[in-house]
């Protein structure tokens, strides 16, 4: 028991001189520095880094939608250059015949005997055009019928085939075409 009493009483001697020596005033010190810096740290992360981190995603999101807008702005601008390009293509209605001239030209230098060509009734479409369907019959060999349908498609023209028929009589292909054209209004 008495060895108790003395435990007591030496342990707070010896706490209160490990307290007051001037090596412990110094680890006091580290660790309040310590600590201070720590609480400085999460401070500073919740008040400034955390805050940053959001304003940066929120800046980084708007970055992508005006970049979106402005590539959309930008190829608007091209396809409304090459569809007025394309709308100046179009022909008008006193350039059908021409078009139907330049068909039948290419039909006859690739050796191909035409029947008359009959048009449908102009339908009126959107836009100011107009799209206008004709028939044009031919008949020939199959190598010539199949060269004068690769040379319609290829066309810088804009003719497009909607219908096409083959028929075959005496060794020569018999072709029946629907060409579908779209016309503008003068």
């Amino acid at each position: 028991m008495w060895q108790s009493r003395i435990k007591s009483i030496v342990l707070p001697d010896r706490f209160r001189t490990l307290i007051g020596n001037p090596a412990a005033k110094r680890l006091r010190s580290i660790v309040a520095l310590s600590a201070g810096l720590v609480v400085l740290n999460v401070l500073v992360y919740a008040f400034a880094v955390v805050p940053a981190a959001a304003r940066l995603a929120a800046s980084r999101q708007q970055y992508v939608d005006l970049k979106r807008e402005h590539s959309e702005a930008v190829l608007f601008q091209k396809q409304k250059q090459v569809f007025a390009g394309l709308m100046a293509g179009i022909p008008t209605q006193k350039d059908v015949p021409l078009l139907i001239k330049e068909l039948a030209q290419t039909a006859r230098r690739l050796n191909l005997s035409m029947d008359v060509i009959n048009s449908d009734i102009p339908t009126q479409g959107a836009g100011g055009l107009t799209m206008l369907t004709f028939i044009f019959p031919a008949a020939g060999s199959y190598p010539d019928v199949k060269r004068f349908i690769y040379e319609i498609e290829t066309s810088s023209r804009l003719v497009g085939i909607q219908d096409l028929k083959l028929s075959s009589e005496k060794g020569r292909v018999k072709l029946q075409m629907k060409l579908v054209t779209y016309i503008r209004g003068e």
